[in-house]
């Protein structure tokens, strides 16, 4: 994948979120995700949604939090 000048964009992962896809694997698909265009497909919107709450969550419960859709 390139940036809007050509260059080509390089993903990865913080040592905290890289873990070799076994304990938090949320991060690698997220970042699989846009890796395959899906931040540039409107008709992907729900998924990258969807990943992105996962990893929020992931990253949550590492640090004992957990999310609570209901709370304001």
């Amino acid at each position: 994948m390139d940036d809007a000048h050509g260059r080509p964009i390089h993903l990865e992962l913080c040592p905290a979120c890289d873990t070799g896809g076994t304990e938090r694997p949320a991060a690698g698909i997220l970042l699989q995700w846009f890796a395959d265009g899906g931040g540039h497909d409107l008709s992907r919107t729900e998924e990258g949604a969807i990943l992105l709450l996962q990893w929020t969550q992931e990253r949550m419960a590492a640090h004992g939090l957990y999310w609570n859709p209901g709370a304001a």
